[in-house]
């Protein structure tokens, strides 16, 4: 499926891995007439994503969007592909490997939670939302690379990369101030992080304990 978008890019809406085939052909037949390895064409979803796909994503220059629905669905995944084939989805560390781009994210708001820090604590454990396991820690990324993943490659892959997505002279101020350091944080906490000073464009635009001073007045 197409997703719509406000962005010149189309975002490629995708499951399972044994379709995607058709989807590639159809991409690599436009490439043959068309460079698009430059347009930052994306794929979505597609957690049981094959070795030899993402191989043939990488040559074609899309970008893998990895976002949380497993977190919410993880045992029937395992329940239809089996629990060690299971172990191994999404293959984020893989691909990150192979030196394709993926990308962060939370799914729709109605079937999904809006909290980066929870889709940020599932890349790292692969633990679902009713305390399953179901990845293994081979395919994790690290935390800098989730953290990427979800900021600068969610930048570039919103052709957005000169505006935001990391913290550097001449771009937005978009950052946040956080209750606990994400980076030392054990990981089963990650996802009870939460910011205590949220600024965009420069701006307060959220602010509470220590910082409830510089807060927008009411």
């Amino acid at each position: 499926m197409l997703e719509d978008s406000n962005q010149a890019e189309p975002r490629f809406q995708w499951n399972p891995d044994r379709t995607v085939h058709d989807l590639l052909d159809v991409v690599e037949d436009v490439a043959r007439d068309y460079p698009v390895r430059d347009l930052r064409w994306t794929v979505l979803h597609l957690y049981n994503a094959s070795e030899d796909n993402l191989k043939r994503m990488k040559s074609l220059g899309l970008i893998w969007v990895v976002q949380d629905g497993l977190y919410f669905g993880g045992e029937r995944l395992a329940q239809e592909v089996g629990v060690e084939p299971a172990r191994r989805l999404p293959p984020i560390a893989t691909a990150l490997r192979m030196g394709l781009t993926v990308a962060g994210g939370t799914d729709a708001h109605r079937v999904s939670s809006y909290n980066p820090f929870v889709a940020l604590q599932w890349y790292l454990d692969g633990t679902t939302i009713g305390g399953t396991k179901t990845r293994n820690d081979a395919e994790a990324p690290s935390r800098r690379q989730a953290l990427e993943m979800y900021t600068r490659n969610s930048a570039f892959m919103a052709n957005d990369d000169d505006k935001r997505g990391t913290l550097e002279p001449g771009k937005l101020a978009d950052l946040a101030v956080l209750s606990s350091d994400y980076l030392t944080a054990p990981v089963g906490e990650v996802g009870k992080i939460r910011s205590v000073l949220t600024m965009v464009g420069g701006k307060v635009v959220f602010a509470s304990g220590p910082f409830r001073s510089l807060g927008p007045q009411p």
